[in-house]
């Protein structure tokens, strides 16, 4: 592009040269040429020299401008047009180039907004039971809570026993009641939440279980031994506790808002309390009733017959 210039520039330049050179050897000139004509061409020459001058600074502002787009874009720069050089005498137009710097169009992703932890307080209190408070519970019912799956208790028949006959276990556990005696048993529950009937089967034999699905109390039993009975109470979440011998039960990590509370035992009649619980925790109490034990029919419904215990 340099050598277009420079050899327009040489085009333009040596034919007025040539003239003025011609004007000052013609014979009639003198030694000291001062025509008219001498005058115009040297004019002429000037006002191409300076449109020539003029034209080469706008050719090299276009050509800056060229080289540094070109190696804008092999860097992968955006394209974003603003003016180019000034247009001058010349009358040049504007040219559009993308600034060296320009940021990417295309916005990073924002980072996903952070989950607030809940918070949660610690819920104390205080229970009175008839006999004291041996195997009273507490949980609070209304969180919502995931199932223990992949957990397993058990529940013995051992002499003619189900041992231990009080249990709590969180929603999804599976409860396996093995036959440690010589003797048939059938361990049944009538439900609700949880009607099943394990069919018979003594000692050696393999143990059968079921999976705790509901919350609530289900009373088990055996079809052959009336006496035979144990309890199990199915949370719906972690937030549960033993009442303490003094009759005091603390149950922490419990949410912040309203909460529903129930105690109970398998000898008594549960109660349960609504409950504010703030930051600060809260404080509840509770006096339960007893409850008389009722009597109970086989798996089909009917009374007892003579099996011998």
């Amino acid at each position: 592009m340099r050598m277009k210039l420079w050899i327009a520039s040489a085009v333009v330049v040596l034919p007025m040269m040539a003239g003025v050179q011609q004007v000052h050897s013609s014979p009639g000139a003198g030694a000291a040429p001062t025509s008219p004509e001498v005058a115009r061409l040297e004019a002429q020459i000037k006002e191409q020299r300076d449109i020539l001058l003029q034209s080469i600074q706008i050719e090299q502002q276009h050509y800056d401008l060229l080289l540094k787009l070109i190696q804008n874009v092999s860097q992968g720069g955006g394209a974003s047009p603003r003016a180019g050089a000034d247009s001058g005498a010349s009358g040049a137009g504007t040219l559009l180039i993308p600034p060296m710097n320009a940021q990417s169009s295309t916005a990073a992703p924002e980072p996903p907004a952070r989950k607030t932890p809940e918070r949660t307080a610690t819920v104390t209190g205080k229970i009175v039971a008839p006999g004291g408070a041996a195997d009273v519970y507490v949980y609070v019912q209304n969180v919502h809570g995931g199932a223990a799956h992949g957990r397993t208790v058990e529940i013995a028949q051992r002499d003619k026993q189900f041992v231990p006959a009080v249990a709590v276990v969180q929603r999804g556990t599976r409860v396996s009641f093995p036959n440690f005696d010589a003797v048939y048993h059938n361990v049944f529950s009538p439900g609700p939440p949880h009607a099943f009937d394990l069919g018979s089967y003594r000692a050696g034999d393999a143990p059968r279980a079921i999976e705790m699905t509901s919350p609530g109390v289900v009373e088990l039993f055996c079809n052959m031994h009336s006496k035979m009975h144990a309890s199990v109470l199915v949370v719906p979440n972690a937030l549960w506790t033993r009442v303490a011998a003094d009759g005091s039960f603390r149950i922490e990590n419990v949410p912040v808002g309203t909460r529903r509370l129930i105690a109970w035992s398998p000898k008594t009649r549960p109660a349960d309390q609504t409950v504010e619980v703030g930051t600060g925790g809260a404080s509840v109490s509770f006096t339960l009733g007893a409850e008389a034990e009722r009597p109970h029919n086989n798996k089909y419904g009917m009374p007892y017959g003579s099996y011998k215990e």
